[in-house]
């Protein structure tokens, strides 16, 4: 809450939207415990790019901001997010970096596309950008999340969607000095998705 409290206090309106999907009781329970710093959804999607989809249509406000449950964003992303995103409708707005804790312990350097060192070929072998991003509603509209299925050998939907949006002629930024404290662990969708050996679904990105 600190993002969220740090972007208030500079006269931002900020709406707190807690999605749970197929949780256990006690995921239930903690969730339900902050029900009065926002607003609690619960899924059965079983699937983290529907829920994103189903988020964005119950938010109010013009810009949107994902993040993972057990992730944390540097104090100051949300403002320095804001004040980059507003720049262009186009911008797709990234943390300066991402750092791993607990089963991984390392920093990765984010790549803006604008930048000389962004390679465009690179989509076709591996994904610059995670789904925790902050931009104007208007680019979900057009370019919503696919369907994750592990089952018939589909998944990595962020760096599909990072194809798609790249494809509409949106354009992936960096904002300076800002951090997203990922957490890595055991049985993470993103650690299955790697050990099945599963492809991201087709996009024009890829033929260009």
């Amino acid at each position: 809450m600190q993002a969220v409290e740090h972007a208030r206090s500079t006269g931002l309106e900020v709406e707190v939207i807690f999605c749970i999907d197929r949780p256990d009781q006690l995921t239930k329970d903690i969730i339900n415990s902050h029900e009065k710093i926002g607003q609690v959804l619960e899924f059965d999607f079983g699937d983290q790019g529907l829920v994103r989809n189903a988020a964005i249509a119950k938010a109010k406000g013009d810009y949107i901001a994902f993040l993972d449950g057990d992730d944390l964003w540097s104090f100051n992303w949300l403002v320095e997010a804001f004040e980059l995103a507003k720049q262009d409708t186009k911008f797709i707005v990234h943390p300066a970096y991402n750092w791993f804790f607990e089963g991984s312990n390392n920093i990765i350097k984010k790549v803006d596309q604008r930048d000389s060192e962004f390679d465009r070929d690179f989509l076709r072998a591996g994904n610059y950008w995670d789904a925790l991003c902050f931009c104007h509603r208007s680019i979900y509209d057009k370019c919503p999340y696919g369907v994750r299925d592990m089952d018939i050998g589909f998944a990595y939907e962020d760096w599909h969607w990072n194809c798609k949006t790249i494809d509409s002629g949106f354009i992936h930024v960096v904002a300076a000095e800002t951090v997203h404290f990922k957490r890595r662990r055991e049985g993470s969708q993103t650690m299955k998705a790697s050990s099945r050996g599963v492809l991201m679904r087709d996009s024009e990105l890829i033929h260009y």
